[in-house]
């Protein structure tokens, strides 16, 4: 029996899906703030699958929904913009509540939780490809959430034996992609207006990059850390290699059939996020045997035909910044 925070989200979902593969009973446990009930319509039609509509900082009802069982994957968060826009939800739900999951893993003798980190604990890097020994360099209330929450995992596993394995996402994309992400909402804004026939806006002169995971494999990863016998270890998820937000476009473009009938438009603007992202993989290859088998092509192409196939929920979201 497995529980997964956040199970309806990006990520969550498709850990979920992987799961029933895997013959699990899962526990999903969300707020749907962002997640979604549809992200969960295959594994509901194709396992045992129950869903607890609640807040990770609803004490009381974690407790009682983790009852029997023995892993947890721990996605659920505030997300880096909503942390920016209110810093006390950095606190409240990142820092309390994980450590309140924490609490009940131990009181429900939980033998292992596969959590949820991020690439953001780095900051701008100092070097690059960035390892997991690149130090703290994160100036962002989300990534100083995470970074406590690092420490905290650590802290329970010495303290009670918890085991866990933590990863930090770089730049995760796929389908059920959401608007929100502060690095990712740029595929679905570039994708909104090629289908618009609008050329895609590019942040910055467009040499700002990205390390892109596609979704399945972050998932696979997940479920191999917690059969992996393999605990208190951090993993970047992370393809190794750098994509430009202007090769983006242009893919974009390409796949969607716009080709030589569009081209980027560029606009001076700092974000205030990091400007390159580049991950070393090599740790879980090592240690997990993971390495990633999607090519952004590839996986572009998914992204645009989940769109399609969805496209009553996207239409209306052309404006969203």
């Amino acid at each position: 029996k497995v529980l997964v925070t956040g199970g309806a989200g990006l990520v969550g979902s498709h850990i979920v899906d992987g799961l029933v593969k895997e013959g699990a009973r899962v526990v999903v446990y969300d707020d749907f703030r962002r997640g979604k009930m549809e992200h969960l319509d295959w594994a509901c039609a194709h396992g045992d699958v129950r869903i607890v509509e609640a807040d990770i900082r609803d004490r009381e009802t974690l407790r009682r929904s983790m009852k029997g069982v023995h892993y947890v994957f721990h996605e659920a968060a505030a997300w880096l913009r909503l942390c920016q826009n209110e810093p006390r939800l950095s606190l409240e739900v990142n820092i309390v509540g994980t450590f309140q999951l924490l609490e009940a893993c131990v009181e429900a003798g939980v033998k292992k939780v596969v959590a949820a980190s991020s690439s953001s604990v780095y900051g701008e890097g100092s070097y690059l490809p960035t390892d997991e020994k690149h130090p703290f360099n994160n100036d962002l209330f989300y990534g100083a959430s995470k970074i406590a929450n690092e420490q905290h995992y650590r802290a329970f596993y010495k303290q009670y034996g918890l085991d866990f394995v933590a990863f930090r996402y770089l730049n995760v994309y796929g389908p059920r992609q959401p608007y929100e992400a502060a690095y990712m909402d740029v595929i679905m804004h570039f994708l909104n207006r090629i289908d618009m026939g609008e050329p895609p806006v590019v942040r910055g002169d467009g040499s700002a990059t990205v390390d892109l995971v596609y979704v399945g494999d972050v998932a696979r990863a997940n479920i191999m850390a917690l059969k992996s016998p393999v605990t208190n270890e951090f993993f970047n998820v992370a393809s190794g290699k750098e994509t430009t937000l202007r090769e983006l476009a242009y893919l974009l473009i390409r796949l969607s059939g716009r080709d030589g009938t569009l081209e980027p438009v560029f606009e001076a603007m700092d974000s205030g996020l990091v400007t390159r992202r580049w991950g070393d993989p090599s740790k879980a290859r090592d240690l997990l045997g993971f390495v990633t088998t999607t090519t952004v092509e590839e996986g572009m192409g998914q992204v645009i035909a989940w769109r399609k196939a969805n496209q009553k929920n996207t239409s209306c979201l052309s404006e969203i910044v």
